[in-house]
């Protein structure tokens, strides 16, 4: 997978987003804080079934979720 750590870079609607993602150890999940630019840092993680989840109180818009959730899903094997 990742080296633990992931620069993030790509445009949403014109606007230019830039941060860093890394993942944490959780005894249960796959689990990555997320850091962005200009934005609150939050979590992502995959579930028991493959499922992606985020932070309950991540305020982001959903396509911002989805570019990162993207670009972590291509770095896994078998993607």
């Amino acid at each position: 997978m990742m080296s633990n750590y992931l620069n993030l870079q790509f445009d949403l609607a014109g606007k230019p987003v830039s941060g860093f993602c890394m993942q944490i150890h959780d005894d249960f999940h796959e689990t990555y804080a997320v850091v962005l630019d200009g934005y609150h840092s939050f979590c992502v993680w995959l579930d028991g079934n493959a499922n992606w989840k985020f932070s309950k109180y991540a305020n982001i818009e959903p396509g911002i979720l989805d570019k990162v959730i993207t670009q972590l899903k291509s770095l896994k094997p078998g993607n």
